[in-house]
């Protein structure tokens, strides 16, 4: 059966909250499967992710993803999100590095989304979702090489997988095979 998600990126500031989260509840609505919430770039609008994410499956009743990055957090504050998303009652997450933040120095904590999932799986309780590239992610230097990466964030306890977009269905199936 197709199925049909939309994807909610939290405001950049506290005044614009209001009107994102109208937007939100337009969409949610139309009762896709499940929306997805980011977490912003380099985390800065990570307040917002469990918020919305809990508005959108109490309110509504459509599953919530919530999307946590670990390249610009430290232990602590994974763990603080890990706590306000159960708290929440979010069940899925969407476990990512995240991009690196331009003039920004990050925390030594983690490195690879791998190990962002083996904390998510330590603490229990959240089906964990992880990225892959069926194009090749841009930073590895070869498909077995990316592959592999892929294979640890599996290893680690993702249980599911999501692309880009892409336009290519080939790509996908060579992916695949």
């Amino acid at each position: 059966k197709p199925s049909l998600s939309f994807e909610v990126f939290p405001p950049k500031s506290d005044d614009k909250f209001e009107s994102v989260r109208r937007a939100a509840d337009e969409i949610a609505a139309l009762h896709p499967s499940y929306m997805s919430v980011t977490y912003g770039a380099g985390g800065g609008t990570s307040q917002y992710t469990g918020r919305i994410a809990a508005h959108l499956q109490d309110e509504y009743h459509v599953p919530a993803l919530a999307h946590l990055s670990c390249v610009s957090s430290t232990r602590a504050q994974i763990r603080s999100q890990l706590d306000e998303l159960r708290a929440a009652g979010i069940e899925n997450i969407l476990a990512l590095r995240g991009d690196m933040p331009q003039g920004m120095t990050c925390p030594e904590d983690y490195h690879y989304a791998n190990e962002l999932i083996d904390e998510i799986r330590d603490y229990g309780g959240f089906c964990i979702g992880a990225a892959c590239y069926p194009e090749g992610h841009p930073q590895s230097e070869t498909s077995f090489s990316d592959i592999a990466y892929l294979k640890q964030k599996v290893e680690s306890g993702c249980e599911f997988l999501t692309t880009q977009m892409f336009f290519d269905n080939n790509i996908l199936y060579n992916f695949l095979y």
